[in-house]
């Protein structure tokens, strides 16, 4: 993804711990499969995976990605366990949970809560740790 080249001073971001740590969140995430009640709701799962009830802050997962680029916060390469991954789909960027090894779990591109592998959905993408910085 082209996140902007644009040089600018990134402020201090201070680490919160989220409600859930990332095996609880993932283990939220898991028993969900198959629901579609979360469809076109990715940010959402995600925030309620770890445990945060009230908004994010974020419009969507494209807002989310501005911010977390502005403040130095994605990574690239293979994301962790635990890891949000920022990918482009369907002309829009959309997030998922990392399981690890190349695999991502979250309400994917047809709607429903699924586990797929990072490559088929997307070559396009980037991580970050889970850090929802105005979750409450």
């Amino acid at each position: 993804m082209a996140w902007g080249e644009v040089a600018v001073e990134r402020p201090n971001v201070p680490r919160v711990s989220n409600p859930r740590d990332n095996e609880a969140a993932l283990n939220w995430q898991l028993e969900r499969l198959g629901s579609a009640a979360w469809k076109d709701w990715p940010l959402k799962f995600q925030r309620m995976a770890f445990g945060y009830a009230h908004d994010s802050g974020w419009h969507d997962a494209a807002d989310a990605v501005g911010w977390l680029n502005h403040h130095d916060l994605l990574r690239e390469g293979a994301a962790p366990r635990g890891a949000l991954v920022w990918y482009q789909a369907a002309d829009r960027i959309r997030v998922a949970c990392s399981l690890g090894s190349g695999q991502v779990v979250g309400p994917l591109l047809n709607g429903p809560v699924e586990i797929a592998d990072l490559s088929l959905l997307s070559t396009d993408f980037v991580w970050s740790d889970p850090h929802f910085p105005f979750g409450h």
